[in-house]
């Protein structure tokens, strides 16, 4: 395919492009601020040990890896990403902070101690899960709409390692096994935040401010 070919495509289903497009890169930017976050937490508490701590820093290499790449894909539009970035969470965080308390009163419950700091570890992973699944899915809209879309791939933002990291870290936190994170309350807070993620009229009003 010529890079003629590939812009005509593009030209062809601008605006579907221009939604999947900024629907990964602003969910993958919130991830990689709750990661900031929970590894701030972190090591700022006792936690911050032994098995832990390894995690830990491998999920910083894994952020900065994805940061670096991220740099370089926006370059001189790095600005102007940042502003409307902080324009879409605007709209966004309320629905961030239900699922963290979802998540944390279900910790609460069994008595967990550090829930809130163990909670913003969870946090963290579960919408960095949620990331792959989206991009997965939105790879998958665009191929429908057009097969050519399978020579695109935008596999490269997908937050495969940073999610394995994450997810290895919660695993030194002896979150007992008996806490249930498919409960009504989580799994709605998490379906409501999917729909305002790929709000299109929110992606539009945050890139056209």
């Amino acid at each position: 395919m010529t890079k003629e070919e590939a812009n005509n495509i593009i030209a062809k289903n601008e605006a579907m492009v221009i939604g999947c497009t900024y629907n990964v890169l602003f969910t993958n930017d919130i991830v990689i601020g709750l990661t900031i976050e929970a590894v701030e937490s972190i090591r700022k508490s006792p936690l911050y040990r032994f098995d832990t701590k390894r995690k830990v820093n491998i999920v910083e290499k894994d952020r900065l890896k994805y940061e670096r790449l991220i740099n370089e894909v926006i370059g001189n539009t790095s600005s102007f990403f940042a502003d409307a970035n902080d324009i879409f969470l605007e709209d966004i965080q309320k629905h961030v902070d239900i699922l963290y308390y979802s998540i944390k009163r279900e910790f609460d419950k069994v008595n967990l101690s550090f829930s809130d700091i163990i909670a913003r570890m969870e946090l963290a992973r579960t919408l960095c899960e949620f990331s792959c699944l989206q991009l997965d899915k939105r790879e998958e809209e665009l191929q429908e709409k057009d097969k050519r879309f399978k020579k695109f791939g935008i596999d490269y933002l997908r937050l495969t390692n940073l999610l394995r990291s994450l997810s290895e870290t919660m695993k030194t936190l002896n979150v007992p096994c008996t806490v249930n994170l498919n409960t009504e309350e989580c799994t709605k807070a998490i379906n409501i935040l999917s729909v305002k993620l790929a709000d299109a009229n929110t992606i539009a009003k945050a890139i056209s401010a």
